[in-house]
């Protein structure tokens, strides 16, 4: 065996040229193939960090009935003894963060002249802003904290719809709990620009006191909200709240607790189909790359007749003939998949440490929790690089075999009279 490899080598660098194109051809469909994967798992950190930090938060607690009537925000079935259930969720597990209480309920919002609907979010504004990044998006103005009794924040989408800004009063009416409409004039305190568009043109945050106000609800709790400490992937961060979640639930067997897992499920659905098509991608680089393999040894066989026929006349049989030319193709794909591991993997380092900056490539284009400014970075994943190194040795492997085979196939009259 030591024979062949030797005798294989020697051809592999004696065909320089056609040795190169393939091995490039595969380094750059693996190289690719690892950094489109590093993006897509980073494009999907954005997505659930956008929604933990905005919308949805790592864990969401609340009532069965609450859920099972989640479409329309009723504004019965809440939390009960919300303080309680905090406290509870606070010391479940040392990954919890912060604990803040929320209320949604559908309004109406009117700068006098037009109306639209919105989904209305009362907040503890200080613990609220422990769990979410909303203080952080306010492009003008104040954060409730800040604000003085009465005052809303609006996103800065819709204080464009309705061409209002910080200073300016809105009209909110909505449903209270008493089954009647109630309306209330509400100072503009703030704008926000986030993240994600829901917010941005339909968002509308006001404090605990001035929504039971407004609503009659007198202290009502729809739901609690728990972020969790940082974690450093995508799928530490899903499975610290997938065991925190449970441990909430046996703490709090009464409430529905559902985690980013869970809240985020369709679109992790989406997401693993969105995966499978990056695998295709590969697949079809690397075949390409193994009709280059085949033709790269076909071509060898049929220049090397002689040499074969004298190969054949010393001794070397038809099984060793085809593992001489499989062996030329293993090395050819093993250099393809080192430098497409290579290559990929400064590809990846550039998208961790630099990344791809989106305003400028997005704009304002609405990208279903995408940011909209900011930069895209990369993830690091080993197993994606280990699945391109062996995948590109199976297809180097599986494309010399038809070239081998016919090489062993030559008969060493018909190959010496090329002598």
């Amino acid at each position: 065996m030591g024979t062949l490899w030797k005798i294989a080598m020697r051809n592999v660098l004696r065909h320089k040229r056609r040795t190169i194109i393939t091995a490039i051809v595969m380094t750059v469909g693996i190289g690719l193939f690892i950094m489109m994967d590093s993006m897509l798992v980073g494009m999907d950190r954005i997505t659930i960090d956008n929604m933990v930090d905005y919308t949805e938060s790592s864990i969401k607690v609340r009532t069965p009935e609450y859920v099972s009537n989640l479409q329309g925000t009723p504004l019965d079935h809440g939390v009960p003894d919300p303080e309680g259930a905090m406290r509870a969720i606070i010391s479940a597990d040392k990954r919890v963060a912060a604990v803040a209480p929320r209320m949604n309920f559908v309004a109406s919002v009117s700068n006098y002249e037009d109306s639209m609907p919105v989904i209305a979010t009362a907040v503890d504004p200080a613990r609220d802003g422990t769990v979410f990044k909303l203080p952080d998006a306010i492009t003008d103005g104040v954060w409730l904290t800040k604000a003085p009794a009465g005052s809303i924040v609006i996103g800065a989408g819709l204080a464009e719809e309705l061409m209002v800004g910080v200073g300016d009063y809105l009209l909110l009416s909505a449903s209270t709990a008493y089954d009647n409409v109630n309306a209330n004039e509400y100072l503009i305190a703030g704008t926000l620009a986030s993240p994600m568009p829901n917010i941005n043109d339909a968002g509308i945050f006001m404090s605990f006191a001035d929504a039971d106000e407004l609503l009659g609800t007198s202290g009502f709790v729809s739901e609690i909200v728990v972020a969790t400490h940082r974690a450093a992937n995508m799928q530490t961060m899903l499975a610290d709240s997938n065991t925190l979640a449970t441990k909430i639930r046996a703490t709090l067997p009464g409430l529905k607790v559902d985690s980013i897992s869970d809240l985020a499920g369709d679109y992790l659905a989406m997401r693993a189909m969105k995966g499978k098509f990056s695998y295709v991608m590969i697949l079809v680089v690397l075949l390409i790359a193994g009709v280059g393999i085949v033709n790269t040894i076909l071509m060898s066989v049929y220049a090397r007749i002689r040499e074969i026929g004298v190969l054949r006349a010393y001794g070397m049989s038809p099984p060793e003939i085809k593992r001489l030319f499989t062996i030329e193709g293993i090395i050819i794909g093993f250099v393809g998949s080192v430098g497409g591991v290579l290559f990929g993997m400064a590809l990846v380092w550039y998208l961790t440490a630099i990344g791809i900056p989106l305003g400028s490539m997005i704009g304002k284009v609405d990208m279903g929790g995408l940011p909209l400014n900011g930069t895209l970075y990369g993830e690091w994943n080993p197993a994606t690089m280990a699945f391109g190194f062996v995948f590109g040795l199976v297809v180097a492997f599986i494309a010399a075999r038809i070239p081998a085979k016919r090489a062993s196939r030559l008969e060493v009259t018909d190959a010496l009279r090329f002598v």
